[in-house]
């Protein structure tokens, strides 16, 4: 099963780069603080040679590994090409080859270090599928790869899952710029993601080999996990 939307529905072509950005920031609840979770376990990792990134958008995360890593082989997955035009511009200083198409079905580099994917995979429609891609992405590692996983999730707990339900779309009022992007993220969120439960996905992980997964961040329904082989 490919990813449960397209580009157009996410109205990716009709925004600048700039603007995406911002919204997306403002957006996603914990975006910062996610990001510099992400920095802090980029510094604990010391060698890295090949790095895949599944959802790259517009560099936003990229930019952020690559510093670290500015010489490393890196990957970058989307089936946006307005987004990877972004991406292509933030990251025209280092080697990163842009690969346009839908991680959910094509086929993805191998032997990697590191996988990255932050804000994506919950447009993987069932359970079903994003099992399936966490099998892939594991076989794509080689012996010692490790895979940084932020993405929007629920919970198990049907309360709690509500009651972070309400604060994201609380958070989305707060922190739109206006009606018109309010509308979007809230329909976005609402009726386009198909969130599966954080502790799901931990079991997940480790049903296809993941040997440790740790929960690095959380706020609300956005979560950050690395999982290592």
């Amino acid at each position: 099963m490919p990813t449960n939307v397209d580009p157009e529905e996410l109205n990716y072509d009709s925004y600048e780069t700039e603007k995406y950005d911002e919204d997306i920031i403002r957006s996603i609840p914990g975006h910062k603080e996610l990001h510099e979770s992400i920095g802090t376990i980029l510094q604990g990792i010391t060698r890295c040679g090949q790095i895949l990134e599944l959802g790259a958008g517009t560099g936003l995360t990229a930019e952020l590994v690559l510093k670290r890593f500015p010489r490393v082989k890196y990957y970058s997955v989307d089936f946006s090409e307005t987004m990877m035009d972004g991406a292509r511009n933030r990251l025209s200083a280092y080697g990163v080859e842009f690969i346009r198409g839908d991680y959910a079905v094509i086929d993805l580099p191998q032997e990697n270090d590191l996988v990255v994917s932050v804000i994506g995979i919950h447009h993987q429609e069932t359970d079903e599928d994003k099992k399936s891609l966490f099998q892939r992405i594991y076989y794509s590692l080689n012996k010692t790869g490790s895979f940084i996983f932020g993405d929007l999730v629920t919970y198990r707990n049907p309360e709690e899952a509500a009651l972070n339900e309400a604060k994201h779309f609380h958070h989305l009022v707060e922190n739109s710029q206006d009606e018109e992007t309010l509308k979007e993220w809230a329909h976005h969120h609402k009726y386009l993601n198909s969130l599966a439960p954080l502790e799901d996905q931990v079991e997940w992980l480790k049903e296809v080999g993941f040997k440790d997964v740790e929960i690095i961040y959380q706020k609300f329904n956005t979560a950050l996990m690395y999982a290592t082989k």
